[in-house]
C-alpha cells in the first residue's frame, strides 16, 4: 500500500509552481503587469499599454445612444397589443 504522505497536494503544487518559473506575466512594484510571449503567441499579440496614459481611463461618450441597447428618454416603445387592438 502507498504511503499516505507521498502525495501531499501542497508539495505537489509547489513543485508545479517551480516548474512554471515566473509564469506568463511580470508584476512590477508600481502594480503594472506585463504579459510575456508564450506558446503560439508572438510579440504582436501581447497587449500593450495605452497610447496616452496621461489621459486617464477610457470614458464612454455619454451623448451616444445605441439604439439596439438603450431607449431614448421620453420615447415609448410598444410593449404588445392591448385588448382593443386584438
Amino acid at each position: 500500500m502507498a504511503d499516505p504522505d507521498s502525495f501531499d497536494p501542497v508539495e505537489h503544487a509547489d513543485e508545479r509552481r517551480k516548474a512554471l518559473g515566473d509564469g506568463d506575466v511580470t508584476e512590477y512594484a508600481d502594480g503594472t503587469i506585463e504579459q510575456k510571449e508564450h506558446g503560439s503567441m508572438d510579440a504582436s499579440l501581447v497587449p500593450k499599454g495605452k497610447d496616452h496614459p496621461e489621459q486617464g481611463p477610457c470614458v464612454p461618450e455619454h451623448d451616444h445612444l445605441d439604439p439596439d441597447v438603450e431607449s431614448h428618454p421620453g420615447s415609448e416603445h410598444p410593449k404588445g397589443k392591448t385588448g382593443s387592438e386584438a
